[in-house]
Parts: structure tokens; C-alpha cells; sequence
């Protein structure tokens, strides 16, 4: 059995370690050059994302400097037009050219500029022309007699009025008016008893020119007249007969009282009784009664017809 000296045989690595370890460094160094590539590509990804930052910055600047101009140009305008009208030199202008300066102004700044200058003068420069004011003194007449005259309907010629201070008439009717007191029929029965004596010599004279009248229509006026006037003279008189008798009845029952007698009330019956006595008497004696009882017959005749017909119906 050999025995190895020392020193002399060495343990010597393998093939397939070496294998190994090749594979391992080559796969560090695959792994550094992928490492190293994804640090290109995000630098890239960085420098593209910048690149695009300042191109957005670029037009961001852009939009503002034409902002800014545009907001100076209309700033422009309108120290312009105001500068004009307080200079009054806005005339000199043509109309479009004022119109253009303010179709670039705001609607902030055209009400600034109607509340500045007014609406008359903010009108006159959007329209670029003054108001012809009409001419007070201006005559208008007529290319034919036959046509109708031409008259301004602004300016009217309005005559002063000549205003007097007149005391104003204060007119009251008793009738109606609370402060003459409340209406009393026998007070004005009293009071006014000289109208129905009025009344019959107004009669008299009607009755005198109904005689001499030839109209036809002026005599039914009078006949009309003359019989209204009989019928309030006859109800006059009835109402103081009626006045009377009651009056002669209430003395009749003060006598009682005095006397020491209970007094009487007649009824309505008992009255209604004695009117109608009184009435018959009165036509008997002046030789009325046999007509008057004749009217009264047709008259109950005919409303007795009426009354039978409707029971027929």
C-alpha cells in the first residue's frame, strides 16, 4: 500500500465546480447589465418627462404673454375712448372706427364707460351720430289744402292756463244732512201746509190754459198735469181728515183718563169699520154712491173670473 508523501499529492478542484463557478459570473454579469440598462431607460424616461415639463411651461408662458397683450390692447381701447370723450374729440372719429375699438372692449368696461360718460353720450358713440334735437319753432304746412296738417306729436303748444283760486261753494240738503236733525212728518206737515194750497191755484191756471191750448200734444201734458196734481190734493186732504180724527180720538181718551174712566183703544177692525161708515156716508150725501158701488161690482166680477180660469187650468 503506497503511502503518500507529504507535500507530494494535492487535492486538485473538480470540473464540474469550475463549471459552477463560470455560471455564476456570468450570471452577475448579466444581472449588472440589466441593472445598468433599467437605470439607462429610466434616465431616458426622466429626461423626456422634463423635456415635455418645459415644452408645457413654454406654452403656459405663450398663452399668458397673449393674454397680456390682449388685456392691453383692450386696456388701450378704453383709456382711449374715455380719453376721447373727455377731450371731446370722440366726433373726429368715423363711426366704425369707434365701433371697432368697442367691439374689443369687456362688458365690464362698456358699463364703466355708460356710467361715466351717461346713456346718451354712450349711445351717441356706439352709434357714432348725434340727436337731431327738433326744431321748437319749425312750421309745418301742408303740400295740399285737402290733406290733413302735419303737427309734431312731441312738442305740443300748450297755452298757459290762467289759474284762479275760487272759495269753494259749500251746498248742503237739509233732507240728508244729520246735523239739521231727524225728519219730523207732522213738523213738516206744519211746516210746508202752504204747498198743497199752491197746488189747487196751479189747478186753476192749467185748467184756464187747457181752454185757450191747440197743441195736441201740450193738452195731454196739461190733462196729465192737472190730474196729478188733484190726486196729491186729494191725498193731502185725506191725510188730515185721518190726522184729525185721530187727534179727536186721543182727546176723546184724555177726557176719560181726567174723568177718572179707564180709556178705549178701538181696534183695527173697529177702525177699519168706521172709515169705511164715514166714506159711504160722505158719498151718499154728495150722490157718488151708486157709481162708486157700480165700479166695485166690475171690479170683483173680473177678479172673479180671473180666479175661476185658473182653477179651469
Amino acid at each position: 500500500m503506497a503511502v503518500a508523501k507529504r507535500g507530494r499529492f494535492q487535492d486538485v478542484p473538480s470540473s464540474s465546480e469550475d463549471d459552477d463557478e463560470v455560471e455564476r459570473d456570468h450570471e452577475n454579469e448579466v444581472d449588472e447589465e440589466d441593472e445598468e440598462n433599467e437605470e439607462d431607460e429610466v434616465d431616458e424616461e426622466n429626461e423626456e418627462d422634463e423635456e415635455d415639463e418645459e415644452d408645457e411651461e413654454k406654452e403656459e408662458e405663450k398663452e399668458e404673454q397673449y393674454e397680456e397683450e390682449e388685456e392691453d390692447v383692450e386696456g388701450n381701447n378704453f383709456d382711449m375712448l374715455s380719453s376721447l370723450v373727455t377731450k371731446g374729440k370722440i366726433d373726429t372719429l368715423e363711426p366704425e372706427a369707434i365701433q371697432n375699438l368697442m367691439t374689443g372692449l369687456t362688458m365690464g368696461e362698456l358699463i364703466k364707460l355708460k356710467e361715466k360718460f351717461g346713456t346718451k353720450k354712450f349711445y351717441e358713440m356706439r352709434s357714432g351720430q348725434k340727436k337731431v334735437k327738433a326744431d321748437k319753432n319749425a312750421t309745418y304746412t301742408r303740400a295740399n289744402k285737402n290733406r290733413p296738417r302735419e303737427m309734431s306729436a312731441k312738442n305740443r303748444k300748450i297755452e298757459p292756463k290762467v289759474v284762479i283760486q275760487v272759495a269753494k261753494v259749500f251746498r248742503n240738503d237739509p233732507r240728508f244732512d244729520p246735523l239739521c236733525g231727524e225728519f219730523d212728518e207732522k213738523k213738516f206737515n206744519k211746516h210746508y201746509a202752504f204747498i198743497n194750497d199752491m197746488r189747487v191755484e196751479e189747478v186753476e191756471k192749467l185748467k184756464e190754459e187747457l181752454k185757450e191750448e191747440t197743441n195736441p200734444r201740450r193738452i195731454d201734458k196739461i190733462k196729465y198735469l192737472i190730474q196729478r196734481m188733484e190726486n196729491q190734493i186729494r191725498s193731502e186732504k185725506k191725510r188730515r181728515e185721518e190726522e184729525s180724527q185721530q187727534q179727536e180720538e186721543k182727546q176723546v181718551q184724555i177726557d176719560a183718563m181726567n174723568e177718572g174712566k179707564s180709556p178705549y183703544f178701538a181696534t183695527k177692525a173697529v177702525k177699519r169699520d168706521q172709515t169705511m161708515r164715514t166714506k159711504f156716508n160722505k158719498l151718499k150725501e154728495d150722490g157718488k154712491l151708486e157709481q162708486y158701488m157700480a165700479k166695485k161690482r166690475k171690479h170683483n166680477s173680473q177678479r172673479d173670473k180671473k180666479h175661476f180660469l185658473v182653477k179651469k187650468t
